[in-house]
């Protein structure tokens, strides 16, 4: 698995930055290579799911993230299945006048060693680009 961690800091209160994240839909406005994202009518209940329409490297593909922890103002957490399978965590910590939010996305490339191989050079550096500028995206949007 690779594990990818990057973080900022967004002047803005956990109500806005929870509407923001937990509002699927949205997505696509903030997530690099998320064309659409469909919740299901569990979501945004734990079990709930979303199917992501997704581009990236000239290649569309299906995700589905279920969404498996949420804890308002502290975390929420989705299992990834599809091309690519993993988890993806997003923690936050109030500090003074806004939060500290870390994304975690931990993946696995499917192919054996080709995919080893695949995810060293180009896949691993296009989802940490692909996150920082989702922190970034969202922090924008959240500050104006």
């Amino acid at each position: 698995m690779t594990l990818l961690e990057r973080s900022t800091f967004i002047h803005a209160t956990l109500e806005a930055i929870d509407q923001v994240a937990m509002d699927c839909q949205s997505w696509p406005q903030w997530y690099p290579g998320v064309q659409e994202a469909t919740p299901d009518d569990v979501y945004p209940e734990v079990g709930g799911k979303i199917s992501i329409a997704y581009k990236a490297a000239g290649l569309s593909f299906t995700l589905t993230f279920t969404l498996v922890d949420y804890a308002f103002g502290e975390t929420v957490a989705y299992d990834i299945a599809g091309m690519m399978s993993g988890n993806t965590r997003y923690i936050l910590e109030p500090q003074g006048d806004g939060v500290q939010m870390t994304a975690r996305f931990d993946y696995n490339v499917p192919g054996g060693g080709l995919g080893k191989i695949a995810d060293k050079l180009v896949i691993e550096r296009m989802n940490a680009e692909n996150l920082e500028k989702s922190l970034a995206n969202m922090k924008a949007i959240l500050e104006g």
